[in-house]
């Protein structure tokens, strides 16, 4: 591979398999209603203006972000 470039199929590829949570993440209301999906906790770090330090610690821990929201993995397709 030295001197050569992955192609953007591949960059995609690589990152989907390197993804801690495949399906996604989400954000759900206090009542375990989904809000919003997005493909990693990077993504939703940059929706929210925060770290992607503070979704992972929210996220891991189960915690309640700005007294509203849970921030959750989404564990399969029929629970959108």
């Amino acid at each position: 591979m030295f001197g050569k470039i992955h192609s953007e199929e591949t960059k995609d590829m690589m990152r989907k398999r390197k993804n801690k949570y495949p399906l996604g993440v989400g954000i759900f209301d206090l009542q375990g209603n989904l809000i919003s999906k997005f493909e990693n906790n990077v993504e939703l770090a940059k929706h929210l203006k925060v770290s992607k330090v503070t979704v992972g610690k929210y996220l891991n821990n189960n915690l309640i972000y700005d007294n509203s929201y849970y921030f959750r993995p989404i564990m399969d397709e029929f629970s959108l």
